[in-house]
This record gives structure tokens, C-alpha cells and sequence, in this order.
């Protein structure tokens, strides 16, 4: 009897087994199969020591910014929550037309867009026509991913991207507190032109504090040499040192 039972036991134990590897194999290949795509939004924020991670859905570009350029073009990060491809393949994206005020013609981007193979992370690039923008006006276009045949949508909230742009002269957002407090000073019209004259760049964006620190010494320098002042005439102050 004792015989019967252990061969009962282990029977049974075989089947349950059999049972578990296989509801591990059909989870496994559902995963592996599924493709979803979502918009990153997480950016860099340079600090004393090394960055900070913030969460942006927006970037604000003003066409003032880049003096003499034709085109902007800014990138938006697209992950891919599955396996990596085998070959390009084709996403899609849809403008909400509720959310977006940008005549045509501002703004351009890929006709058809791909996510590479290999890639876990690639981007959509937009180009904005500065020629296109008129002045002291603000234009916003809104783009949202959707699912067709190749992907699915991923993390909910992840699905749309903001670019704000516009012709006015407007402090930049990589001008913040910390630049304000640490290496430029309080923006202003002229303050960013001498920025520009003294530097050679446009902005602080992706640097570094050390970095950011020697440019700012420059612009203190240039300053000092040219007797550059604010448009009213009073002191431009450069707070590094």
C-alpha cells in the first residue's frame, strides 16, 4: 500500500511540474514577443558634484536662442520595452490637433519613422523653420504615440511630447536658479547677447559645473574688458568667481 501511495505522490509531482514549466514557458514568450515604445522624459541637470535626473515633458526652445540658424532641431527619446529588433521597424505618431496651435510649416519631422535595430533608445527628431516663427508669439505642437502593427503604446502618461517654441526674447530654461545664483547672474536681453559674444555658445545645456564655470569666467572677463553694462546703463554683475 505504502508502495502505491509514494508512486501516487510522485506522480503527481511530475504533473504539477510539467504544469508550472509550462505556464514559465507561455509567460516568457508573450513578454519576448510584445514590442511597446514610450517617451522618455527623464533629462540631466548639472550640479556641483555630478547631475540630477529630472522629469520634463516640454522643451521650450526660443528661436532668439540660436542666432543666425536657419533650423532648430531638438530630439524626444523613444524606449522600447521588449527584445531588441532584428531589422528597422516602422512607429507611428500623431499630431493632437487640441493640443497644438504651430502653423504649418514651423515644424517638420520624419514623414515615416523607425526605431532602429540593436537600439533600446533611439530618438524623434523635430525641426523648427525659424523663418517660419513669427515674432513675440508663442507656438506649441503636441505629438502622441500610438500602437499599429509593429508596437504597442507603453507606460501610461508616456505617450505624448511637447515642443514649445517662439520669437521672442525669453530666458532660457537652462538659465535657472542655480545659473542665476552660481554663474551668470540675473538674466537679461543683454546679458544673454553678451553671453553669446563672450562664450561662443548659446547655452549651458548638458554641461558639466566645471565647465559651466570656466565659460562663466570667461563672460566675467569680457565683461570687465569691455565695460559691458545691462541696456540701463547699471553694472552687469557675474556672480562667479
Amino acid at each position: 500500500m505504502k508502495k502505491y501511495s509514494n508512486l501516487f505522490l510522485l506522480l503527481i509531482g511530475f504533473v504539477l511540474s510539467l504544469g508550472i514549466q509550462s505556464c514559465s514557458t507561455t509567460e516568457t514568450d508573450v513578454f519576448g514577443k510584445e514590442r511597446l515604445l514610450y517617451f522618455e522624459r527623464q533629462v540631466k541637470r548639472p550640479t556641483d558634484l555630478s547631475y540630477e535626473w529630472m522629469r520634463v515633458d516640454t522643451a521650450v526652445i526660443s528661436v532668439t536662442h540660436h542666432p543666425g540658424e536657419e533650423t532648430i532641431e531638438h530630439p524626444f527619446r523613444v524606449v522600447l520595452i521588449g527584445d531588441t529588433l532584428q531589422e528597422d521597424l516602422e512607429y507611428k505618431v500623431i499630431v493632437v490637433d487640441t493640443l497644438t496651435n504651430a502653423k504649418e510649416g514651423m515644424v517638420t519631422y520624419p514623414e515615416k519613422l523607425y526605431f532602429r535595430k540593436g537600439m533600446v533608445m533611439d530618438s524623434l527628431w523635430m525641426t523648427i523653420h525659424t523663418d517660419e516663427v513669427e515674432k513675440d508669439k508663442e507656438f506649441y505642437i503636441t505629438l502622441r504615440l500610438i500602437e499599429n502593427e509593429n508596437f504597442g503604446v507603453g507606460y501610461r502618461g508616456y505617450s505624448d511630447v511637447r515642443l514649445r517654441f517662439n520669437n521672442k526674447a525669453s530666458q532660457p530654461g537652462w538659465w535657472d536658479e542655480r545659473v542665476e545664483e552660481v554663474y551668470l547672474g540675473i538674466w537679461s536681453e543683454k546679458k544673454f547677447e553678451t553671453f553669446v559674444l563672450a562664450t561662443g555658445l548659446t547655452s549651458f545645456e548638458g554641461m558639466a559645473a566645471g565647465e559651466m564655470r570656466l565659460y562663466s569666467l570667461k563672460m566675467k572677463e569680457y565683461v570687465a574688458a569691455h565695460s559691458v553694462t545691462e541696456a540701463d546703463g547699471s553694472p552687469m554683475i557675474i556672480p562667479i568667481y
